[in-house]
């Protein structure tokens, strides 16, 4: 049998953790019903990886695909997640393991975040708006930085202003990138590119109201769970499907 394990972060706020819950229930049902499919989290919820998917395959799955709910191909992607399951994978040796690549670079989240600072642009046509795209980022890897640089690009072509890739905790730093921008008087528009808004944006935001108390600064929302962003999912699956049958 083959299950499908749906891995996110984790939040510190449980309903945001029941709304990826219930953002996944609705994955599962438009995917063949013969699937064993399930949800865990690397942290802040009692469903871990190692118990989910233990109970996955004392349930009868032989074929386990890992589907990482994350924007890039980061430490949790690439290592948090295979240490996890190491344990897992050495007591059951006859069960085949698979990994799928993340979401964040797909059409869907590109055409959310597009549609976020087109809003804002609509909302102010006779202001000269500059956007930053804000991701969680990661000095580990550049490949996430490379992803949002490009979406930037694909951005700015489509808004007709500048779109700046930068980072919370990555090799670009977000604060330094909107000094740099309060002087040049610009109306500075930031979409944080992430699932949900949650603890690390609340932090962003405090810190952007301590660094710049007089400045307007537009946050729009967060990607929200958005529907397109399941149809990049399903897409995943189903070639991870294909691969292993």
């Amino acid at each position: 049998m083959i299950g499908i394990l749906y891995i996110f972060h984790g939040s510190q706020k449980a309903e945001k953790n029941q709304a990826a819950m219930d953002f996944i229930q609705r994955l599962e049902k438009r995917l063949d019903p013969k699937f064993y499919q399930a949800t865990a989290f690397l942290e802040n919820h009692p469903d871990t990886i190692p118990s989910v998917a233990t109970e996955m395959i004392n349930k009868g799955v032989t074929k386990l695909i890992v589907v990482p709910v994350l924007l890039f191909a980061a430490k949790h992607a690439l290592v948090d997640i295979p240490a996890a399951l190491a344990t897992v994978k050495t007591q059951h040796p006859e069960v085949q393991f698979s990994q799928t690549e993340t979401f964040g670079s797909k059409k869907g989240s590109r055409q959310v975040l597009l549609e976020r600072f087109q809003e804002v642009a609509d909302a102010y046509p006779d202001e000269q708006l500059v956007g930053m795209l804000v991701a969680h980022g990661t000095k580990q890897t550049d490949e996430p930085q490379q992803v949002l640089i490009e979406i930037a690009k694909e951005i700015q072509q489509q808004v007709g202003f500048s779109i700046i890739p930068t980072s919370l905790k990555g090799q670009q730093d977000y604060l330094l990138d909107s000094k740099k921008l309060v002087i040049e008087k610009q109306k500075i528009v930031i979409v944080p590119f992430f699932l949900f808004d949650g603890h690390l944006i609340t932090i962003m935001k405090n810190k952007l109201n301590e660094t710049f108390p007089t400045t307007e600064i537009t946050i729009t929302r967060t990607l929200e769970f958005d529907p397109r962003i399941l149809l990049d999912l399903e897409q995943i699956v189903n070639e991870a499907v294909a691969c292993i049958q």
